[in-house]
């Protein structure tokens, strides 16, 4: 026994040493990097896996880091140190630019005084906030606020070269993560990541046009950012063939430039993959979301506001969707799935899917609200085509969507919340189609889909009961908007006795007195498109109910 644990300790004891030889010990240490740095360079100074390169807080016109490497266990930090990091250039062609590094996080978290502790604030005609270029891999830039550049907000997309040195099958970005950013007032796009042209782009190599073919993103994450005033796309990403995730991002008042093709609120470029989810777009001169990605896409749990309309008085602009989604490059046997978001005043149609060459595709579960072209195609069109355009080649099931003509007022689609209570009044409570087998489980906030096994119609899923509460009523009210009428009853066939109808704003707007269990009120003829409070009275019972209708009647 004696001479066997012995042998265990000796055991025990190698393991040790080994371990310790194999596994060396980083020592992380923390670099400055000063005002009077302009041109950082690994090559030059040693920078270690673990170690955090620390930036003097201060103005500072420009700044350039390359050949800077961590690990996979042990990124580098590049931090700013206690205080604001400002740059701004109106000289040099960039304000930073991160060139030829891998295993790093760029972040403005160093001060808890600022959420965005380092900010790039000025730009020439034509130049980014901050580029990452060369073969920068494996990187996640954060708390970054990026503000009037002349081109794009952050851009990652190197161009292919002639060397091939980052060209398709050279070389692959992998695992890149952009989220928590503030992006305002770019002359081009908020976020510019992955190259447009996964079919090859054309560049002179020895005085010769030669097709070149950009790298491919495998994992890239776009998450948390606000960005606002973007003069083109807020969010455009291209060439990311796997594991794309575009989401919970805030975007306002994108494409301010109102240039054509260069306007959406999200666009996916050929080449790109994923999901594209919780995505708040509110107000922009081009459609919401963009799909020309690879056909494996699933777009959900989205709110698009006012897609298309202009920004200004003297600004006109075309016919915007909601989402629009075509052919581009495709994978084998693709499908779309665009399920469970909320559309309202897109200036053209809700969704228009032109896609021909994928198969089982999925529209299902979306709330489309007063679409711009309402009333406009002839009689030849389906009576829903302005929700939904499709063409007749299109292979989509097209179900359990809620349509209506009804125009929200400004208050009630601001934001996220407002849209929220406004969409509650509708009748879209337990109406969805299980998304369970699209693998979506919860809804914009986050909130479990499944709660009582039935999903709910649009980015909004409602607390247990709201349904039943509805239909535990015996006083129904419907509106019937589809024929221009309101039409009230009473399931116990009691008369009723009295009914009231109110604006939001609590002014009473009609009152009858019908005595008979049922009537039907014109809508033309009585009420303009809005919000009503409708409260009516049989001997017995009492129901108060929010409404929504749209007429064709005007305003006075």
């Amino acid at each position: 026994m004696k001479a066997n644990h012995q042998k265990y300790i000796v055991a025990l004891l190698s393991a040790f040493i080994l371990a310790m030889v194999a596994t060396p010990t980083i020592s992380a240490k923390t670099l400055v990097l000063g005002l009077n740095i302009t041109n950082y360079d690994g090559n030059k100074i040693k920078v270690n896996p673990g170690d955090t390169i620390s930036i003097t807080a201060g103005d500072r016109d420009h700044l350039r880091i390359c050949n800077i490497h961590g690990d996979s266990l042990n990124p580098v930090t590049i931090i700013n140190g206690p205080g604001l990091v400002k740059v701004g250039t109106t000289v040099t062609h960039f304000a930073v630019i991160i060139d030829d590094c891998s295993f790093f996080r760029f972040t403005g978290t160093g001060d808890p005084q600022y959420k965005y502790g380092i900010k790039i604030w000025r730009t020439p005609y034509g130049r980014n906030g901050l580029s990452i270029d060369g073969t920068s891999t494996n990187y996640e830039i954060d708390h970054i606020e990026v503000c009037r550049t002349g081109f794009a907000g952050i851009c990652a997309n190197p161009k292919p070269d002639c060397d091939d040195r980052i060209n398709r099958g050279n070389f692959v970005r992998r695992n890149t993560e952009f989220h928590d950013n503030y992006i305002h007032s770019t002359a081009g796009e908020g976020l510019y990541i992955g190259h447009s042209f996964y079919e090859g782009y054309t560049i002179t190599c020895d005085s010769v046009p030669v097709l070149k073919y950009p790298h491919e993103l495998h994992g890239v994450k776009i998450y948390n950012n606000i960005i606002d005033s973007a003069g083109y796309d807020a969010i455009q990403v291209g060439c990311a063939t796997k594991g794309c995730y575009i989401f919970n991002n805030k975007i306002t008042n994108y494409g301010t430039g109102n240039v054509q093709d260069q306007k959406y609120g999200i666009i996916l470029n050929p080449g790109t993959g994923g999901e594209c989810y919780g995505n708040s777009i509110i107000k922009g001169t081009g459609t919401g979301i963009g799909i020309f990605g690879i056909g494996d896409n699933k777009i959900y749990n989205n709110l698009i506001v006012n897609p298309g309309y202009p920004l200004s008085d003297t600004m006109t602009t075309t016919r915007s969707m909601g989402i629009f989604c075509d052919d581009r490059f495709l994978i084998e046997n693709p499908s779309f799935k665009i399920i469970n978001n909320t559309i309202v005043s897109p200036k053209g149609d809700g969704i228009r899917f032109y896609s021909t060459k994928t198969h089982n595709n999925q529209i299902s579960n979306n709330v489309i609200l007063h679409p711009g072209t309402f009333g406009t195609y002839g009689s030849w069109e389906a009576p829903n085509t302005c929700y939904v355009n499709t063409k007749n080649a299109v292979d989509a099931q097209i179900t359990n969507n809620y349509y209506s003509n009804v125009q929200p007022g400004e208050n009630m689609i601001s934001n996220a919340d407002s849209l929220y209570n406004f969409c509650k009044l509708l009748p879209i409570v337990d109406a969805g189609m299980d998304v369970s087998l699209f693998g979506i489980t919860t809804d914009f906030f986050g909130v479990d889909r499944a709660i009582n096994g039935i999903s709910d119609i649009g980015a909004f899923e409602y607390p247990v009961g709201t349904a039943q509460l509805q239909r535990a009523q015996s006083i129904k009210i419907i509106p019937r908007n589809s024929i221009g009428e309101l039409y009230i009853y009473s399931e116990k066939k009691e008369k009723i006795e009295a009914i009231s109808i109110y604006q939001l704003s609590g002014q009473l707007i009609m009152r009858l007195t019908p005595q008979c269990d049922n009537i039907s009120i014109p809508v033309d003829s009585k009420l303009n498109s809005g919000i009503y409070l409708v409260c009516v009275n049989t001997e017995n019972d009492e129901c108060k109910s929010k409404i929504s209708i749209y007429s064709q009647r005007q305003p006075l």
